[in-house]
C-alpha cells in the first residue's frame, strides 16, 4: 500500500511538473519573505527546568522585590559610590529605570544601602532590575532599556550583565553565526556533490532541494515565533540540520533514479522506482528522526524543547520537499541531468551505473566479512571507548560563558565576580512568607545562625543583621512590619555549577526552619534542573531506542536487523556523549568554566546531539539495509548481499558525512559555545559512523548472524510483508512505468 501510494504520488509529480515546481517556486519567495521577517521575535532562553521548587520560590521572592535580577548594571563611575554627586545621579536613574516601560521593580545600592550590592574598594555599585513577561519580553525590554539608561547617566559608565542581556547579545550574535555558516558550507557542499555525480546538472537537485527545505523550515518557525517562544539558535540548528537531511535524502534517491535510467528505464519509470525505494527509505528515516527529536520533549527545559520542535519541522519539510518535488524536477531536467560535466573525458570518468559500485568499499566489505569476529570486537571496543567519558558527565546550565570573553555581558559578569565579595549568581533567598519577622525574632535568629553554621556558605543576611561561622557578627536596626513574612539571604561560597553549592542548596531545604521555607537563586534553579534532567534521563533513552526499534522492525521486517540497528544507534548515543566531554569538559577546549568552577558541559547540547547522532544513524542504517535486503531477496546469499549493499552504498554515505559534517561542521565557526559543541560533536558523530559504524560494524554483525538477519517474526510473515524494499517483477533492461506492491517475505523459505 505505501509503495503504491508513493510511486503515484511520484507519478502524480513527474506529470505535473510545470505546475509543482512553479508553485514551489512561490512558497520559496513567500516562505524567505515571512522568514525574514521574524529576527526580532526569537528569544533565547529556557535554559531552567519549568514547575520546579526553584522556580515557584522565585516567585514568592519577587513578592519581596527579593527575585533573581533578569538585568544587572555595574556603574564603575571612577570615585568613591558613596560621593554625593554619584549617589545622586545613582539615585535618579534607579528611579527611572523604576518608571520604565516592562520593568517589575529595579533597587541599587543607593537605594537600599545593602553592602552585597557594593564592590570591595567602594568605587562601583549594582543596579538590580526584574523584568517583566517571559524571556523574549525581558530580553526586548532589556535591549531599550539598557542604551536608555545609558544616556541618562554618562558618568557612571553603566555596563550590562544578567540573564536577559545574555540573551540579548546571544541572539544578536547567532543571528551572525547564521550568515557566516551558510557562507562556508553551501560552496564545500556543492563541491562534494559535483565530485560525486561528476555533474552540475545533477548537484544542483539536492542543492535546490536542500534551499526549499530550509526555507520552508524557517518560514514554519517564523510564523510559530508569534504564538511561543522559539529559540534564536533554531535558525542556525534549521539552515544546518535541513540541508545536511535534505540533501542526503535527495543524494540517496537521486542516485537511484540514475542508475535505473543507466539500465534503460524510462525518466517516468525511474523515478517512480527510485522514489519506491530510496525515497520509501529517506521516508522511513524521516518518520525516525522525527521519533527522536519528538522524544527530547521529556526534558522540562524550553530550550531543548524548542530545538527538538524546530529539528521536527525541518525534518518534515525535507521529507515532503523529496518526496513531491524532487519528481518534478527530475521531470524537468531530463536528460539535462547529466550535463555539463567538468570530468568529461578524463580517463577515470565512469557512467552512472559504474559510479554507482565502489571497489574500495566492496574490497573493505570484503575484508570485514571474512573475519567478522575479529572487526565486531575493533568497531565496538572503539566505540565503547569513546562512550567511556559520558561516565563522568557533569551537567551544567547555559551562563555568560557561551558568549565570547570579550562580549559585554560576559566580560561584565566576570568583573562582578572579581570586585563583590557575594556576586548575585551565589545568592541564595530564602522567603518564609508565613513567618512574623517579629513574633517568631528568636525563632528567626537561630534558623539563621544555623544556616550560616552549614557547610558552603559564606554568610547570612537578615533585616536583623548578618551572620558568620554560626553567630551574629552585625546588628541591623531595621522597622520590622509585623505579619507581612520574611526572607534570607545565603550567599554561596563557591561557583553556583559546584557541587558544594548544590549540597548547600540541599541542606538549606532540609534545615529545620520557624515555618514554611521556600529556596530560590541561580544555584537552586541549577540545582532542580539538574535533577529533574536525571530523572527524565532513562526515560528519554527508552523511548527513542523503543521508538526506533519498532520503526526499523516496521521497515524491515526482520527482528535482528531491527535490533542490531537499535543497539549500534544506543552505541553511537553513547559515544556522541563521551565525545563531547572528552573534548569540551575534560580537555576544556572552550576554556576554563565561568567564575573558575569545576569543569562541567552545558546539557542542552549534549541531549540534542546525541538525538540527533542516533537519528543520523539510524537513518544510514535504512538506507544501507534497504541495497542489502533486495539482493538478499534475488540470491538468498547472506554474504554477498553484505557485500552487494556496502559497495553499492559507500560512496554515498562518505558524501552524506562529508555533506552533514560541513553543514553541522560549519557551526563550529560560531561565537557561541553552545553551536560549537553542537557542530564539533555532530561533525565527529557522523564521520565515525561512516567509518566505523558502517564499513565495520554492521557487515561483521550481519556476517556472524547470518541467516538470521532476514528471518521475519511469523506476525509479520502473514501479513505478506518483505524484509525492505522488494519490487518484484521490474526487468532492469526495459521500462516499466509501476511499482510493484507484491513483496515476498525475507528468510521465508
Amino acid at each position: 500500500m505505501l509503495t503504491n501510494a508513493l510511486g503515484a504520488l511520484a507519478r502524480w509529480s513527474f506529470r505535473h511538473r510545470r505546475s509543482v515546481l512553479s508553485l514551489a517556486a512561490l512558497l520559496i519567495v513567500a516562505c524567505a519573505a515571512v522568514g525574514f521577517s521574524a529576527g526580532v521575535r526569537w528569544s533565547n532562553g529556557g535554559y531552567a527546568a519549568e514547575g520546579t521548587a526553584a522556580e515557584r520560590a522565585e516567585h514568592m521572592a519577587q513578592k519581596f522585590g527579593a527575585g533573581t535580577a533578569d538585568l544587572v548594571l555595574y556603574a564603575r563611575p571612577g570615585r568613591a559610590v558613596d560621593s554625593r554627586d554619584v549617589a545622586a545621579q545613582g539615585r535618579q536613574v534607579t528611579e527611572l529605570a523604576q518608571r520604565s516601560p516592562g520593568v517589575k521593580s529595579a533597587l541599587s545600592y543607593w537605594t537600599t544601602g545593602l553592602e552585597p550590592l557594593r564592590s570591595a574598594d567602594g568605587r562601583g555599585a549594582l543596579l538590580r532590575i526584574d523584568l517583566k513577561g517571559d524571556e523574549s519580553q525581558e530580553a526586548r525590554t532589556a535591549s531599550a532599556l539598557v542604551p536608555a539608561l545609558r544616556a541618562a547617566a554618562p558618568r557612571l559608565a553603566l555596563s550590562a550583565t544578567g540573564q536577559s542581556w545574555i540573551n540579548v547579545q546571544g541572539t544578536a550574535q547567532a543571528e551572525r553565526d547564521l550568515f557566516r555558516s551558510e557562507l562556508l558550507a553551501l560552496p564545500f557542499i556543492a563541491a562534494v556533490l559535483v565530485l560525486v555525480f561528476g555533474s552540475f546538472g545533477a548537484t544542483l537537485v539536492p542543492v535546490l532541494i536542500g534551499g526549499l527545505a530550509v526555507t520552508g523550515a524557517l518560514a514554519v518557525l517564523a510564523v510559530g515565533t508569534r504564538f511561543f517562544p522559539v529559540s534564536v539558535f533554531a535558525a542556525n540548528l534549521s539552515f544546518a540540520l535541513g540541508f545536511g537531511l535534505a540533501v542526503d535524502y535527495g543524494l540517496f534517491t537521486l542516485s537511484r533514479y540514475r542508475e535505473e535510467r543507466a539500465r534503460g528505464l524510462s525518466g517516468e519509470a525511474a523515478v517512480v522506482r527510485a522514489m519506491c525505494t530510496a525515497g520509501r527509505s529517506a521516508m522511513f528515516c524521516a518518520l525516525t528522526m522525527v521519533w527522536c527529536m519528538a522524544a527530547l520533549f521529556v526534558f522540562p527545559l524550553g530550550l531543548v524543547r524548542s530545538l527538538a520542535l524546530a529539528s521536527i519541522i525541518v525534518v518534515v519539510s525535507c521529507a515532503i520537499t523529496t518526496l513531491t518535488v524532487l519528481p518534478a524536477l527530475l521531470g524537468a531536467l531530463g536528460d539535462r541531468l547529466e550535463r555539463f560535466d567538468p570530468f568529461r573525458g578524463l580517463p577515470w570518468r565512469r557512467s552512472p551505473l559504474e559510479a554507482s559500485v565502489s571497489p574500495t568499499w566492496r574490497r573493505i566489505s570484503v575484508a570485514v566479512t571474512g573475519r567478522p569476529l575479529f572487526w565486531a570486537g575493533l568497531g565496538a571496543a572503539t566505540l565503547l571507548s569513546l562512550a567511556l567519558p559520558a561516565l563522568w558527565l557533569r551537567p551544567a546550565l547555559m551562563d555568560e560563558s557561551i558568549l565570547p570573553v570579550r562580549a559585554e555581558a560576559h566580560a561584565v559578569a566576570d568583573r562582578v565576580r572579581a570586585d563583590f565579595p557575594n556576586p548575585p549568581e551565589r545568592q541564595l533567598t530564602v522567603v518564609l512568607p508565613k513567618t512574623d519577622p517579629v513574633a517568631h525574632s528568636a525563632a528567626l535568629d537561630a534558623y539563621a545562625r544555623r544556616l550560616a553554621g552549614l557547610p558552603g556558605q559564606a554568610g547570612v543576611s537578615t533585616l536583623a543583621g548578618d551572620y558568620a561561622r554560626g553567630r551574629l557578627v552585625k546588628a541591623r536596626q531595621s522597622h520590622l512590619p509585623p505579619g507581612t513574612g520574611t526572607l534570607l539571604v545565603v550567599f554561596a561560597a563557591g561557583p553556583p555549577q559546584s557541587t558544594s553549592t548544590a549540597a548547600l542548596v540541599g541542606a538549606l531545604r532540609a534545615t529545620a526552619a520557624p515555618g514554611p521555607a521556600y529556596v530560590a537563586g541561580v544555584p537552586a534553579q541549577i540545582a532542580d534542573t539538574t535533577a529533574q534532567i536525571r530523572i527524565a534521563l532513562p526515560w528519554w533513552a527508552g523511548l527513542m531506542l523503543g521508538g526506533a526499534l519498532v520503526g526499523l522492525l516496521a521497515f524491515t521486517r526482520s527482528l535482528v536487523v531491527a535490533v542490531k540497528a537499535a543497539l549500534l544507534g544506543g552505541l553511537s548515543l553513547a559515544a556522541a556523549l563521551g565525545l563531547m566531554v572528552l573534548l569540551f569538559q575534560d580537555l576544556r577546549l572552550l576554556g576554563p568554566p565561568a567564575g573558575g568552577g569545576e569543569p562541567s558541559l552545558e546539557i542542552t547540547m549534549p541531549l540534542l546531539a546525541s538525538a540527533l547522532a542516533f537519528g543520523l544513524c539510524v537513518d544510514y542504517e535504512v538506507f544501507l539495509i534497504a541495497r542489502m535486503a533486495e539482493e538478499w531477496q534475488r540470491t538468498g546469499e547472506n554474504t554477498s548481499s553484505i557485500v552487494f549493499g556496502i559497495e553499492r552504498t559507500g560512496r554515498l554515505f562518505t558524501a552524506a558525512a562529508l555533506v552533514v559534517a560541513v553543514s553541522m561542521g560549519a557551526l563550529v565557526l560560531s561565537r557561541v559555545t553552545l553551536l560549537v559543541v553542537l557542530g564539533a560533536t555532530m561533525a565527529a558523530v557522523v564521520a565515525l559512523d561512516a567509518t566505523v559504524v558502517r564499513a565495520i560494524l554492521v557487515p561483521a554483525v550481519m556476517q556472524l548472524a547470518g541467516r538470521a538477519n532476514w528471518w521475519s517474526p511469523p506476525t509479520l510473515r502473514r501479513r505478506g510483508a518483505a524484509a525492505t524494499v522488494s519490487l518484484e517483477g521490474i526487468d532492469h533492461h526495459r521500462a516499466d512505468e509501476t511499482c510493484e506492491a507484491g513483496r515476498r517475505t525475507a528468510g521465508q523459505q
